[in-house]
């Protein structure tokens, strides 16, 4: 499986910067958190500290892990970007039926942003920390979205908080490439419908292709998250969810309770709005969230 990746990937991987190194040079020491397709731990690559994903060795549906994880792969072969967290190099490691492949990234941080989110005893997140969090996650769009890649997990989770309290976009294994016309150009074996439902945005339920526009709708449900500081939709049945906002323009609720800017509230509904097109991009919600700060 990990020399199928290395055969794909190698046309791609262009950054001398990145490099195919030894797993002997790699130390995994602990579990930060897990995944469907691969596990991400804390260890060192030389004297740096990094972080390592390791792609589950014998998952129920091995095509899917190679195809998320050469998707990571591919796109972090491609973005450098403050608020995106940077990839250092690649590897495999053995063990006696099997090579995987593994993925050393740098150690952005043992936070993610919903863990923040949760912590309401402890994190608060008062106006200037939620708008500068909201814009560091827009620029990483706005650049990511200027390579015709689409996240497709945008949720707070896949957003990690350094130490020194700024945003990086994570985990692009679920990611797509979509040309100008917005069609498609990764394999058409791979499912759209692979990110969190809640954040899902409702033309890519209906079975549409991707677009940079279905990102923006998850960005709209963070930055309702960013105030509620709650898992939207909470403990309403999944499949009744789905269909009612695919049907119905289902949202969650914005209420007089929430003090949130004009504008912020209007970027937020129109972020969401059911139709792709009347949603703005993400070079817009930059442009917004830079003016709110100010």
């Amino acid at each position: 499986m990990a020399c199928e990746l290395f055969s794909l990937i190698s046309p791609h991987w262009t950054n001398s910067t990145y490099a195919k190194v030894d797993h002997n040079e790699l130390n995994i020491e602990r579990l930060l958190g897990s995944g469907g397709f691969g596990s991400v731990y804390e260890g060192t690559y030389g004297s740096k500290k990094v972080a390592i994903k390791k792609l589950h060795q014998r998952g129920k549906n091995e095509r899917a892990a190679l195809d998320s994880f050469k998707a990571e792969v591919l796109a972090m072969s491609l973005l450098h970007h403050p608020n995106i967290v940077e990839t250092v190099a690649i590897s495999t490691a053995s063990d006696c039926l099997h090579d995987y492949p593994l993925l050393i990234m740098e150690l952005a941080g043992s936070r993610n942003l919903q863990e923040v989110l949760n912590d309401t005893d402890t994190e608060v997140i008062d106006v200037k920390r939620r708008l500068k969090f909201a814009h560091q996650i827009a620029m990483a769009l706005e650049y990511t979205h200027s390579f015709g890649i689409v996240h497709l997990d945008l949720k707070p989770a896949n957003v990690l908080i350094t130490p020194e309290d700024n945003c990086k976009l994570a985990d692009f294994g679920c990611s797509q490439t979509v040309q100008e016309d917005g069609s498609c150009v990764n394999s058409p074996t791979r499912s759209y419908l692979t990110g969190t439902f809640a954040y899902t945005a409702p033309e890519l339920l209906r079975g549409c292709d991707p677009t940079t526009k279905a990102d923006i709708y998850s960005f709209a449900i963070c930055l309702w998250q960013l105030i509620a500081r709650e898992r939207p939709y909470g403990c309403e049945n999944p499949h009744v969810v789905i269909f009612a906002v695919v049907a119905y323009n289902h949202r969650p609720p914005i209420t007089t309770q929430m003090e949130m800017e004009e504008d912020y509230q209007h970027l937020v509904m129109q972020g969401w709005n059911a139709c792709p097109s009347d949603r703005p991009t993400a070079a817009d919600c930059v442009e917004v969230l830079k003016k709110l700060q100010q």
